[in-house]
């Protein structure tokens, strides 16, 4: 929905994303058009962060990498590069707290591992039960589980970087299920190549879907899913009564349950 598309919608009232990210929409162009723009905020919580459980568990365990051992044959000496340590003995660091986040926590802390978290965004003085707040810095020197959970902005596109990568623990995994572009993937490559992390698991990345020629297909360290950590039955259903509810909400006079530019002047006034 760019800012043409928009342009040509002189009678548009609301635009109803069935989706959390509105990348996508050019809220800009939105906004001064008097549009509403509305996403469905909550309706994959529980499996996204269902889905970075998984993959965390999987990083921590050597699941995937194992399981591709004996598919291949293999059963004892199975590969060590990075010796295995107890769950309850490691930092998951996570780098965004907003929904899917929180709800991560409280699955992962059943483990009693140590949590931290960083998010510039957070109101100064934020706590969160089970988390330690801490700088971007400090979170990536200290964690062996380092977990992506931010929307795609200008501001965060590329925001983990080279600099990152050099600054994780060599036996540290990145996972991310939020957007693609959020990982500098080049960066993340030769990370990998050059064996200054231990490995990751993706749900997303920068080109959907991944070209065969992707350097990411048949590397050993890493796991890949096709962007679905969102997919259940009960997500969908969850998203389409939202956006459903959004929109009837703004024709029939009323703010929608999740507006994405809460400070726009609408075309009508509502309540």
């Amino acid at each position: 929905m760019t800012a043409r598309v928009i342009g040509a919608l002189p009678r548009c009232q609301v635009i109803a994303k069935y989706a959390v990210g509105v990348d996508n929409i050019d809220l800009a162009a939105a906004t001064a058009a008097g549009i509403v723009v509305a996403n469905a905020a909550d309706y994959c919580t529980e499996e996204v962060s269902d889905h970075a459980v998984g993959l965390l568990l999987a990083c921590a365990r050597r699941i995937v990498f194992l399981d591709r051992h004996v598919q291949a044959g293999g059963w004892g000496g199975a590969p060590r590069a990075f010796p295995v340590r107890r769950v309850s003995q490691l930092t998951l660091g996570l780098i965004g707290l907003g929904r899917i986040a929180r709800a991560t926590v409280r699955k992962m802390a059943g483990f009693r591992l140590r949590i931290l978290a960083a998010d510039p965004y957070l109101p100064a003085g934020t706590t969160e039960p089970g988390v330690e707040i801490v700088s971007l810095e400090r979170l990536l020197a200290e964690s062996d589980l380092v977990s992506v959970h931010v929307p795609l902005t200008p501001e965060t596109r590329g925001l983990v970087n080279e600099a990152c990568f050099r600054a994780m623990k060599p036996n540290a995994f990145l996972i991310n299920t939020s957007r693609g572009p959020v990982v500098d993937q080049a960066a993340l490559v030769r990370a990998l190549q050059e064996k200054r992390i231990a490995g990751a698991a993706l749900d997303v990345v920068e080109e959907e879907p991944l070209p065969d020629s992707s350097p990411l297909r048949g590397m050993p360290q890493v796991i890949l899913t096709p962007h679905t950590a969102a997919d259940s039955t009960d997500s969908l259903q969850h998203a389409r009564a939202t956006v459903v509810d959004s929109v009837a909400a703004v024709l029939g006079g009323h703010w929608p349950p999740f507006p994405v530019n809460p400070k726009v002047v609408p075309l009508r006034p509502l309540r």
